[in-house]
């Protein structure tokens, strides 16, 4: 299963957030933030946001984001 696209929400402090993602062209949209994580790469001084989400069909994904 690989995820295509991911859509975001931006909440109201400002923090994106996984709204739905795309797999084999078809929008699911995520039900749960189960867990949400921030991590500083090792090899830069970037930053990525991990989230692991439950999706509306049953299904745990893991979504990557690089912050800006």
């Amino acid at each position: 299963m690989k995820i295509e696209r991911v859509e975001y929400y931006a909440g109201g402090c400002g923090e994106e957030k996984p709204l739905a993602v795309y797999i084999g062209g078809e929008r699911l949209l995520v039900k749960e933030i189960i867990s949400a994580k921030r991590i500083l790469d090792k090899d830069s001084p970037r930053q990525k946001d991990i989230f692991e989400c439950l999706l509306i069909n049953g299904e745990r994904v893991r979504v990557e984001k690089e912050r800006e």
